[in-house]
C-alpha cells in the first residue's frame, strides 16, 4: 500500500503569499500612474509658462514698436544726419516687426495647445502651409495638429490629405502618401499628446494644375470626432490654414 502513494508528496498552501504579491502589484500599478500623471501636468505647465513668457514679450515688443514709430515720425526731416538716424531707426523698425509678428505666430500656436478647461477632447488643424521648391513641381509641406480638451490621454489617428488639381483630362485628385519623396509611411499617421508636426517633400505631375487641398483628420481614439477641412490652393501657398 505504501509503494501505492509514494509519488505524493503534501505541500503547505500559502494564500498570504499570493495576496501580498497582487498587494504588491496594485500598489506599483497606482505608483506609476501618479508618477505619471505629475509628469503631464508638469509638461503642461511647462507649455503654459512659456505661453505667459511670449504674451509678456509681445507686450515689450508693441511697446518698443510704439517708441519707434514716433521716433521715426520726428526724425523725418531734411538734414543728412536726420536723414542717416531716419534710417537706422527704420531698419531697426522692419527687424522688430519681423521679431513681433514670429512671437505672435507662436503665441496663436501655443494657445491651439493649451485649451479651455471645458473643451471636449479632440484634434486641431493647427496649420498646413506648403512652399514651392523649385521649378520641377516640388514642394515642402508643413502641417500641425494640436489636441483641445484637458485630458492627458495620447490622441492617434491618421490624416488624409488630397490635392485636387486640373489635367488634361479634367480634375483629379491626388493623395499626399502617393506624392511623398520619402517616409510615405509616416506622412498621415498620427500619435500625439499636445501637437505633432509632419513635414516632407513632395512632387506634383508636370500637367496637373492644384486648385484646392482637402485634409481630413480620422482619430482612431474613442470619443474623438473625424472631421474635414478644404482649403484653396492659393491660401495654402500664401500663408496656410
Amino acid at each position: 500500500m505504501s509503494s501505492l502513494h509514494k509519488g505524493f508528496q503534501v505541500r503547505q498552501h500559502r494564500p498570504w503569499v499570493v495576496w501580498l504579491t497582487v498587494v504588491l502589484l496594485v500598489l506599483m500599478m497606482a505608483m506609476f500612474f501618479y508618477l505619471g500623471r505629475d509628469y503631464q501636468s508638469y509638461e503642461l505647465e511647462q507649455v503654459q509658462l512659456e505661453r505667459e513668457t511670449l504674451v509678456s514679450r509681445i507686450a515689450e515688443l508693441e511697446t518698443r514698436n510704439h517708441n519707434l514709430l514716433q521716433k521715426n515720425a520726428h526724425l523725418d526731416g531734411s538734414s543728412k544726419i536726420e536723414r542717416d538716424a531716419y534710417e537706422l531707426a527704420n531698419q531697426e523698425l522692419i527687424k522688430l516687426q519681423q521679431e513681433l509678428l514670429a512671437q505672435k505666430e507662436e503665441l496663436a500656436f501655443y494657445r491651439g495647445i493649451v485649451s479651455p478647461k471645458d473643451a471636449a477632447l479632440g484634434v486641431n488643424l493647427q496649420s498646413f502651409v506648403m512652399r514651392k521648391k523649385n521649378s520641377q513641381n516640388q514642394y515642402s509641406y508643413k502641417m500641425i495638429l494640436t489636441k483641445s480638451g484637458k485630458s492627458t490621454r495620447k490622441i492617434s489617428g491618421g490624416a488624409d490629405v488630397r490635392i485636387r488639381g486640373e489635367t488634361a483630362g479634367g480634375v483629379s485628385e491626388l493623395k499626399l502618401i502617393d506624392l511623398a519623396l520619402e517616409n510615405s509611411g509616416k506622412v498621415t499617421k498620427f500619435s500625439f499628446k499636445y501637437f505633432q508636426v509632419f513635414e516632407g517633400d513632395i512632387a506634383l505631375p508636370e500637367d496637373f494644375e492644384p486648385f484646392e487641398v482637402e485634409i481630413g483628420i480620422k482619430p482612431t481614439t474613442k470619443k474623438v470626432k473625424s472631421f474635414s477641412e478644404t482649403i484653396s490652393w492659393t491660401q495654402v501657398l500664401s500663408e496656410g490654414v
